[in-house]
């Protein structure tokens, strides 16, 4: 039998992991502070953490068209842009995600577990890499400087990793269940609606959640695709935001606070989905 830890070896482990995660979010958590300071009480010294008075200006200003900034970064327009095409590729993803892990995990066909790790490991090919290849493939199709393209790119990039997900997740639903409904005269679609899918319920939000948050926050792609100030997204709003305003930091900072609020809100409300599914998904596959 092993021996139980020391409780001197969680309160070292709990101290490390303390100053490892206020090394991290110190910069961030500063960051969002400032985004409540004016101008004027970050310049002046000596510099205080807490705002002294608190304000919104600065996140009144993103959204002012009489402002500087508003006229050169179109911050409305960017986060519809940003929300369109997450938005839109996680339907993609989860939609065909679904219909091939269901696939993969339910019909016998030759190469099946070939092609569902192939799918992963696919995932190691996305990166820089792929910017020249992807830059002329989406200028060939004429889908360069669009929303489209962009939707329909991360939605390629996306679908294999859900794919593997879901399909890990629904090989642990027994398929007896689905036996006993065609049995009764359900059909293999109304067995994969109303029986499977309902059961993957944390696979199907973990994979929702992942590739929301991956097609809000990308940005290398989005750089080399978007040039118009019409089609760019959040995050390249916030990289020319940050190059062209550096000094005013309350700014940076309400810029970046938006930009991560989504983010925030999604794991906020699914993280128990997001674990469950996760850890379901490894098991088998």
């Amino acid at each position: 039998m092993n021996p139980q830890p020391r409780p001197l070896y969680w309160i070292g482990l709990s101290i490390f992991g303390l100053v490892i995660a206020t090394y991290v979010l110190f910069p961030i958590f500063w960051l969002f502070l400032a985004s409540f300071k004016t101008t004027g009480e970050l310049a002046s010294l000596p510099l205080t953490f807490w705002p002294v008075a608190p304000t919104i200006e600065a996140y009144t200003a993103l959204f002012d068209t009489t402002s500087q900034s508003s006229q050169i970064l179109n911050w409305p327009r960017l986060i519809s842009n940003s929300f369109l095409v997450s938005v839109s590729s996680t339907l993609i993803v989860l939609v065909f995600g679904t219909l091939a892990g269901y696939a993969f995990s339910r019909i016998q066909f030759p190469g099946r577990d070939l092609i569902l790790g192939g799918l992963l490991i696919s995932r190691m090919f996305q990166g820089a890499a792929l910017l020249l290849p992807t830059y002329r493939l989406m200028n060939n199709l004429g889908l360069q400087d669009s929303l489209l393209g962009l939707t329909l790119l991360y939605s390629a990039f996306g679908l294999p990793f859900a794919t593997w997900i879901i399909a890990s997740s629904l090989r642990e639903i027994p398929f007896e269940l689905e036996e006993s409904a065609m049995m009764d005269g359900a059909s293999r679609l109304q067995c994969m609606v109303k029986i499977v899918l309902p059961l993957a319920t944390p696979a199907l939000i973990t994979a929702a959640m992942w590739h929301f948050v991956g097609a809000w926050s990308e940005f290398a792609f989005a750089s080399i695709l978007m040039e118009s100030s019409d089609s760019k997204t959040v995050t390249i709003g916030l990289a020319s935001f940050v190059e062209l305003f550096t000094i005013e930091f309350n700014r940076v900072g309400a810029a970046a606070s938006l930009v991560a609020m989504p983010i925030m809100l999604v794991f906020f409300f699914g993280q128990r989905y997001f674990t469950r599914g996760l850890l379901a998904g490894a098991v088998k596959g």
